[in-house]
């Protein structure tokens, strides 16, 4: 097994134990935002090759923080929309927006709330909620 499959299984067996992430969401959302944050990983860790283990690590650990901190926000501010008021949907929002510009870099611009979410189905479920939600972000990340 190569170091990347090492880094990686050593990081995916960390988030797959961390139900924390999806404790909001039914089973098929869940499923959808893990699958998301395993491809972030796989990303992560891929661009720790020609690095070291230390090295890799100090590069690692601050972005799977900051993809976990998303991936709850995310989690919450879907699975819990029915019942938040208005203002922690917001911040949840933001939370998101700060967390990605973490791990995308500061280049990522999260647009208001309002304004994304006028492309999101009224009636959308929690899955077409993570779905839409992980597209948006995926959208808007600086490529490069």
């Amino acid at each position: 097994m190569s170091d990347l499959e090492k880094r990686f299984h050593s990081v995916m067996g960390n988030m797959i134990g961390n139900e924390s992430l999806v404790m909001s969401l039914d089973e098929d959302a869940a499923g959808e935002l893990f699958s998301w944050g395993e491809a972030a990983v796989k990303t992560i860790v891929d661009q720790t090759d020609a690095l070291d283990d230390p090295a890799a690590d100090e590069y690692i650990t601050p972005r799977l923080r900051a993809l976990r901190l998303m991936m709850r926000a995310m989690g919450r501010w879907v699975g819990e929309t029915k019942t938040l008021d208005t203002e922690t949907k917001h911040a949840l929002w933001n939370r998101i927006g700060e967390q990605a510009r973490a791990l995308f870099g500061d280049a990522f611009v999260m647009p208001s709330m309002e304004d994304a979410t006028q492309t999101l189905s009224q009636d959308a479920n929690a899955q077409q909620m993570i779905i839409w939600l992980k597209n948006f972000i995926d959208e808007i990340t600086p490529k490069g």
